[in-house]
Order: structure tokens, then C-alpha cells, then sequence
């Protein structure tokens, strides 16, 4: 049995139980957040957080190189190949956390101005941007392990660690809200406890592989420049995902003012949640496909990208529709919002389109192409689909303020994804357009008819009454569930056979 489907039940069932996890906590605290902050603290907080992300724009791709050598040589037994490697990726990570802490910290009051902060915010606001950029610049060396653990397909163990560092980071930030702590304070205890999952993958990765060794001695550039092309196009591919799905936030700050984060945040965070839920299920596809590539087997390559699609096709649209047709009662019960504003309800739902379609058209296949040679044509993709989203966004922001934000990222998201990404997919892996259709309803057609047929007379039958919350948000989904989980199953099963 290949391992992709020996560990696919570990694996999805930690990243499961991590996402369920981490999606609850996240309701509760971005609730308490966003009642607890003011416009401006919240709005500062969600900045921060998002301009993290930009942070692995600085590994240049060779995180996504550490995951692909490991899932390579770990299968031709290369150790010493590998620890001269990933040695060499570590202490680079090392010197660029360090000139990433001093440039960062010299860009302090620049930054501060640059997004209007107001005085009477400043001193804390500036305490917090040194505690975030700080602890960031020393987790930013330890991404490498998570990594490794990826590339040795278990991705269970860093899940479980994940999932450890999500109760404590819940636990803490409630506790500190509720005590009224300081801004800073509460970006530290954030902060800390994001790191535990690095350490933790750490002590799991030298364990998993015993050989492994990452003294400075084994620092050799050559054993990188051999992986250049392959890392080079990686990085221009994050950030042209990066540009795509952190820079809103940045764009609203600087055209319309920081305070207007919070107003698209509400609208966000259930896309936000949705993209959460589904990418847990191609979260082994990348190490999965460079084991195969390595091996050289094509026909396990086109078998892992029809099932796993397929699979994203029958777990996602069921949790798309119901988002998209309960969505303003999502919202209140994610913020706490008395009535939703017209213009934070469009965001949400032109956000989810564009998450659903990505989900679609995007997750696996680039996943899997990335480690099969294609990424100079999936560079050239993203970038083209980054450039247009940006530049939308800015057009669009100035014109039609927060929701031509939104607007502006999902055009490009639904174009380039089903002109550009699907035919790639469907040449490269020598696959009819029919079959790939054919195998996306094979066994889903029954289960989704039942499940969208449940949530359409519940919509109609049963309205969703005045003022309800979680509880009416769980029974109706539930209930549309039943004949999803009753008819899809046996498909399930088949998936991962």
C-alpha cells in the first residue's frame, strides 16, 4: 500500500481534530476580540497577524524545498545528502531571522505612521509591533521542522503538537482579555505559544530521522544551488499566494484606514474558516506526490489527484453552501453583531466564492504539479493572477471601498483558476476533461443531491428565525448532513482504499 494511503486516516483525523479544535477556540476569542478591542486595537491586531504571513516570503522557498528533499531522499535513503541540506537551509534561516529582527525593528515608527496610528495608541501599539516582530524573527529558523515532519508524511505528529499549542494560546489569551492585560502582553502570550508547535517538531523530526545532523559544519551552499531553480519559483509562488491572500488587509489600511480591517474582517473570517476546514484534506499531497515522482510512478500520481479532488469536491461544497446560505447568522455569532450590515454580508459571500472556487480548481492540482516539474508554468500563473489581484483590489478599494477589496481578489481567484490551472492539470497528467468531471461525480452525485436537497427545504420550510445562534446553526446542519454522511460513505472508504 502506498504510504500517502497508509497515513491518510492519521493524518486527516489529527488535521481534523486540529481544524475543529482551532475553529471553535478561533470563534470564541475572535468574538471576545472584537467586543473587548476597540476598532483600532482590533484592527492593529489583525494587521500584525496577517502581515506574518509575509514572513515566509523570507525562506525563499526552501521550506517547500526542506519538505520536497525529505519526501526524495528519505525514499532513496540519501541521509547524508539530506543533513547537508537541510544543515545549510538552517543556518541561512538563522542569519535571515536576525537581519529580519534589526530591518523590522528599524521600520518601527515608519510603519506606525504610515497606517495611522493614533497618539493616544502609539506607545502600546509600538510595544506590541517589537514583542510581535521579535518573536517572529526567533520562530522564523524553526519552520524548517514542521517541514521535514511533512516531507516524512506525518504530519499527524505535527498536528497533534499543533493542536497542544491551540488549547494553551486559547487558555491564556481568554484568561488575559478577561483580566484586562496590556495589548503587548496579550501579542506576547500569542506569539510564545505559536512557536511551541516549531519546538515540538523539532524533537519529533530528529527523532523520525535518527542520522539527521545540522552542525554548522555541514553548511555547503552547493547542495542548495542544485535545488536553486526548484526553490526560486516555490518563492515567487508564496508570495504571489501571499499578494493574493494577505494583502486585503494591507491594501484597506493604506487606501481607507486601519479602522476599515475590522469592518472586513467580519466579513472574512468565514471564508477565513472555510479555506481552514478545507485544506486539511491536501495537506499530504505535496510530500505524497515528490515520493511517487521520485519513484516514478505515473499512474499512482493521476490516481492520488482524481481521489484526493474528488474528495475535496464531496467534503467541501456541502460546507461552501451551507456557509453561503446561513452566512449572516455565521457572522453575528462569529462577532457578536446585533444586525449584519448589507455591505459586511457581500463581502462574506464574494469572499467564500472565491475560497470555494480555489478549493476546486487550485488546492490539489498545484500541490501536486509543483512537485512534478511544473512550477516555472505555475509560477507564471501566480504571478499573472497576483499582479491582477492587486491591482483590482487598489482600483476597486478606491472606488467601491471595502467590498471592492473583495471583489477585486475574487475575479482573478474563479478566472485564472478554471482557465489556466485546469487545463495544466488535465495535460500534464494526461486526462480527458469527461473523466476528470465523470470522476468528480462518481459516488457524490447521491450524497450531495440528498444533502442540498435537505438544506434547500430547511431554507424554504424552515426560516432561520430572528436572533437565533449556534444552536440553530448546528441542528439545521446536522440534519442536512444526514443523508450526506449516509450516502457518502461507502465513497469515502472507496477514496482511501
Amino acid at each position: 500500500m502506498a504510504e500517502w494511503k497508509r497515513r491518510f486516516w492519521s493524518n486527516t483525523a489529527s488535521s481534523y481534530a486540529g481544524v475543529v479544535v482551532r475553529m471553535l477556540t478561533g470563534l470564541v476569542l475572535f468574538r471576545t476580540m472584537f467586543q473587548t478591542f476597540d476598532q483600532a486595537e482590533f484592527g492593529f491586531w489583525s494587521l500584525l497577524w496577517s502581515l506574518f504571513g509575509y514572513g515566509i516570503l523570507l525562506d525563499f522557498g526552501f521550506g517547500f524545498t526542506a519538505q520536497k528533499a525529505v519526501a526524495e531522499k528519505n525514499a532513496t535513503g540519501d541521509i547524508a545528502g539530506l543533513s547537508r541540506l537541510l544543515a545549510t537551509i538552517f543556518w541561512t534561516f538563522v542569519i535571515l531571522g536576525i537581519v529580519m529582527m534589526v530591518t523590522l525593528l528599524a521600520c518601527k515608527e515608519p510603519f506606525l505612521r504610515g497606517v495611522d496610528v493614533a497618539a493616544a495608541h502609539h506607545d502600546r501599539f509600538a510595544r506590541a509591533y517589537t514583542v510581535f516582530f521579535v518573536g517572529m524573527a526567533v520562530m522564523f529558523p524553526l519552520g524548517v521542522f514542521p517541514e521535514i515532519l511533512r516531507g516524512l508524511q506525518r504530519i499527524d505528529l505535527a498536528n497533534w503538537i499543533s493542536l497542544g499549542s491551540t488549547l494553551l494560546n486559547f487558555a491564556a489569551l481568554s484568561w488575559g482579555l478577561h483580566a484586562g492585560w496590556d495589548f503587548s502582553v496579550l501579542m506576547g502570550i500569542s506569539v510564545a505559544t505559536s512557536a511551541l508547535p516549531n519546538l515540538g517538531a523539532v524533537v519529533m523530526a530528529f527523532r523520525r530521522l535518527p542520522g539527521l545532523s545540522l552542525s554548522p559544519r555541514l553548511f555547503e551552499w552547493r547542495t542548495v544551488r542544485a535545488q536553486m531553480g526548484f526553490s526560486v519559483a516555490a518563492y515567487l509562488i508564496t508570495f504571489s499566494n501571499l499578494v493574493m491572500s494577505k494583502s486585503d488587509q494591507l491594501v484597506l489600511s493604506l487606501v481607507v484606514g486601519v479602522g476599515a480591517v475590522a469592518v472586513y474582517q467580519a466579513g472574512y473570517k468565514m471564508a477565513e474558516m472555510l479555506n481552514l476546514f478545507s485544506v486539511q484534506l491536501q495537506a499530504a499531497l505535496s510530500p505524497a506526490a515528490a515520493d511517487l515522482k521520485a519513484r516514478g510512478d505515473s499512474d499512482g500520481l493521476r490516481e492520488l489527484l482524481l481521489r484526493s479532488s474528488r474528495l475535496t469536491f464531496l467534503l467541501v461544497t456541502p460546507a461552501y453552501a451551507l456557509s453561503a446560505v446561513y452566512l449572516e447568522p455565521l457572522i453575528r455569532v462569529l462577532t457578536g453583531m446585533k444586525e449584519v450590515p448589507h455591505e459586511t454580508w457581500c463581502i462574506g459571500q464574494v469572499l467564500l466564492l472565491a475560497i470555494y472556487s480555489s478549493q476546486l480548481t487550485n488546492s490539489c492540482s498545484k500541490r501536486m504539479l509543483m512537485m512534478c516539474g511544473d512550477e516555472k508554468i505555475l509560477l507564471l500563473i501566480s504571478i499573472g493572477d497576483a499582479f491582477v489581484n492587486l491591482v483590482l483590489s487598489i482600483i476597486l478599494a478606491w472606488k467601491w471601498g471595502v467590498l471592492g477589496v473583495a471583489v477585486g481578489t475574487m475575479i482573478p481567484t474563479v478566472a485564472f483558476g478554471w482557465l489556466a490551472v485546469i487545463p495544466l492539470t488535465l495535460r500534464r497528467l494526461s486526462l480527458g476533461l469527461w473523466r476528470y468531471v465523470a470522476e468528480h461525480f462518481h459516488g457524490t452525485a447521491l450524497p450531495l443531491g440528498g444533502f442540498g436537497v435537505v438544506l434547500a427545504c430547511l431554507a424554504v420550510f424552515v426560516p432561520f428565525p430572528a436572533g437565533g445562534g449556534f444552536f440553530q446553526l448546528a441542528w439545521r446542519g446536522a440534519v442536512a448532513g444526514v443523508p450526506l454522511v449516509a450516502l457518502g460513505m461507502k465513497t469515502l472508504k472507496s477514496i482511501t482504499r
